[in-house]
């Protein structure tokens, strides 16, 4: 889909938007759906969904896809993805990366969501009384007819109870069509816990295979509201049943993960999955097998215990397990996914996060172990890395070619891709488009403007990206109070855009000095006015609608500015930096002082548009607050210009530009009468 853009100079662009509220606009109030009408009338596309599948498909919408990772606590699309591996035969577990042998990893950021796997939390509890099924909360109180319905993702083989009495346990069967058929009675060894009082362990005689069902029993769903069981997802039941009223305090699957100390940083133990160990071939390590086993170093009792969990930087609230690409009938299934789930929900491909995070060592610093059972290297080596991006990146070409997209996308931030040896060039070529998060900031600096030559590469090979300006390490994040400061961040970050702006392949989006996107209102700590909508505030939309038209190559007679590539460099016209093909970028100095070769310690970038100039001054270090404060810049202009302020008014026509330091401004040019040239 192609559409005319909003604004004239540039396209632009929202990330992950949601949680729309009332508010104000233009000094009124606005409903939540009249702001979310305003912001699909004011991008040409979105990194993320309009959550509105007409919406979606007047945009071009990227929605989110996290490709290299499952969700231990499974959602949607491991739900869908369980449903049609049962469908179709496969064996789901291929679906995922596992460790051949026993294996600590630090936990750098323990997150809550491991909380699932490490307290051994069940998928969902459903209590069923007088035939009527809702969810069970504990602690509770049960009557004597009473039933409880574990419902697991995974098989499991232990159960950790707190309660007055012990239950009678049953495990499901399954029939033809992959429901529960009955109730099979199943003995349990109960040890009590240390410390006496209520607390036990159970475990489970795992007579026979135990397959998994979808939850529903005598024709009704098994389900009290869980949408992963809605969506499909295959399970492991248990019914436990009290003879007389009883208080059931706590009910947990007995846990496989451990947290330790070691040396005063914390170490996630995961087993290791060895197929030898399971003498009869059914899955499961018994209690026989284990004292057994050929390998010792591999004590997993079932496979999905021994996945790879990334314990590198874990986000707040998540537990992930890596996904296994070299499985080709659970690729198709999995690629399928995002085609349905693109096609339901209007959009026109996706963006895939974190893909900087694979199986290296900022996801996986082995203290032990580490050997993987799928690929012939350790988690967190250089080898292990680059071999599963190259994995990763035929699989988002398998995406591609079943979907047809052409806006695939990627979230790499500041990384330059020709610098990144975890990645193999196949991955540049798969993607097309680039989400550059947060990659100008008001006080930026001259150095990392000249290193910032990969912006125009990856427009030389005709890719699309979103340009980030966000407000850290500006006036504001120091002065979060005051308006003004807010508002010089904002026009310095759109003449920081405009210098890279490639008018139909570059997108511009103005954030906070914060990570977390969305539509709801500003506070004390990211606006000086809390209560308006983000994006409200953050897009400069009158300044945008002034046209400054498209950028011009560098003037003659001035001098252009050289990006520097380590053992390369180039000039601001040059269409190769080394080996690597550049698109011209047009910069050129309009004053710089302190020369060291192509590098001044001070300086003011320019880039001329066919009806205005961009202009950022800068020094070459980034976030010194100093020069937040260093003397107003003088600078002449090459004609009559007037200056584009964020509410979208001109200035007076000017031939000299004052600048303060970190100061980026947008110039409209004004045509120059007879008599002014004289």
């Amino acid at each position: 889909m192609s559409l005319a853009q909003v604004y004239p100079s540039t396209g632009t662009a929202w990330v992950l938007l949601g949680s729309w509220q009332d508010t104000v606009s233009s000094g009124g109030v606005i409903t939540a759906e009249q702001l979310k009408l305003w912001e699909s009338q004011h991008a040409d596309v979105v990194f993320g969904s309009m959550q509105d599948r007409e919406m979606n498909q007047k945009m071009n919408a990227m929605g989110y896809m996290y490709a290299h990772k499952f969700d231990c606590r499974p959602g949607l699309q491991e739900a869908w993805l369980s449903q049609q591996a049962y469908l179709s035969g496969l064996d789901l577990e291929e679906a995922y990366l596992h460790f051949a042998e026993d294996t600590k990893l630090l936990l750098d950021n323990p997150s809550s969501g491991l909380d699932f796997l490490l307290a051994g939390q069940a998928y969902h509890l459903l209590l069923i009384r007088d035939g009527q099924y809702s969810t069970a909360r504990l602690p509770i109180e049960l009557e004597p007819t009473d039933k409880i319905v574990l419902i697991a993702s995974s098989p499991f083989d232990g159960l950790s109870l707190k309660a007055e009495k012990l239950p009678k346990i049953s495990r499901h069967e399954i029939n033809e069509q992959g429901t529960v058929s009955h109730w099979q009675p199943v003995d349990v060894e109960w040890h009590q816990q240390e410390g006496g009082g209520r607390g036990y362990s159970g475990q489970l005689d795992w007579s026979g295979a135990w397959h998994s069902a979808q939850p529903r029993y005598q024709g009704r769903e098994l389900n009290s509201g869980e949408p992963g069981l809605a969506a499909g997802l295959r399970v492991w039941m248990l019914e436990l049943a009290w003879q007389q009223a009883s208080r059931v305090e706590s009910l947990a699957i007995s846990p496989w993960l451990e947290v330790t100390e070691s040396d005063k940083q914390l170490v996630l133990a995961i087993p290791g999955w060895d197929p030898i160990n399971d003498k009869n071939s059914d899955g499961y390590v018994d209690r026989y097998e284990y004292a057994s086993r050929a390998n010792h170093q591999a004590s997993a009792r079932f496979r999905h215990q021994s996945r790879l969990i990334p314990a590198g930087y874990l986000w707040p609230g998540t537990c992930w397990y890596r996904v296994n690409f070299l499985d080709s009938d659970i690729n198709r299934l999995h690629a399928q996914w995002y085609q349905q789930d693109w096609q339901r929900q209007g959009l026109s491909g996706a963006y895939n996060d974190d893909m900087a995070k694979l199986l290296g060592s900022n996801q996986f610093e082995v203290v032990s172990g580490g050997t993987i059972s799928e690929l012939p290297y350790a988690a967190g080596s250089q080898q292990a890395e680059y071999e599963y991006a190259t994995q990763l990146a035929v699989f988002l070409q398998q995406v591609k070619s079943l979907t047809g997209t052409r806006w695939l996308a990627s979230n790499i931030s500041e990384l330059n891709l020709w610098h990144y040896a975890p990645w193999p060039p196949i991955m540049r070529q798969v993607i097309d488009v680039w989400l550059r998060e947060h990659y100008l900031t008001p006080a930026i600096g001259l150095g990392r403007l000249q290193r910032y030559w990969d912006n125009f590469a990856l427009a030389s090979q005709q890719d699309k990206s979103l340009i980030m300006a966000s407000t850290k390490g500006g006036r504001s994040q120091h002065s979060p109070a005051d308006l003004l400061a807010w508002q010089l961040d904002i026009e310095t970050g759109l003449a920081l855009y405009y210098l890279f702006n490639i008018p139909g392949q570059t997108y511009y989006h103005s954030w906070n000095q914060s990570y977390r996107y969305g539509s709801g209102q500003t506070d004390a700590a990211n606006w000086a006015q809390p209560g308006i909508a983000k994006n409200i505030a953050y897009q400069p939309t009158a300044m945008l609608g002034v046209d400054i038209g498209i950028p011009e190559p560098t003037p003659q007679g001035t001098e252009r500015v050289v990006f520097d590539d380590k053992e390369s460099r180039a000039d601001s016209a040059a269409t190769t930096i080394g080996a690597i093909p550049l698109q011209p970028s047009g910069w050129y100095w309009l004053q710089r002082s302190g020369w060291f070769g192509d590098f001044p310690e001070q300086g003011v970038i320019a880039r001329r548009y066919s009806n205005g100039l961009v202009l950022y001054r800068g020094v070459r270090e980034r976030n010194d607050v100093a020069f937040f404060k260093a003397k107003p810049l003088v600078v002449s202009l090459d004609g009559y210009y007037q200056r584009v302020s964020v509410d979208g008014s001109l200035g007076p026509k000017v031939k000299t530009i004052t600048l303060a330091g970190y100061q980026g401004v947008i110039l409209k040019r004004t045509p120059m009468r007879q008599s002014e040239g004289k």
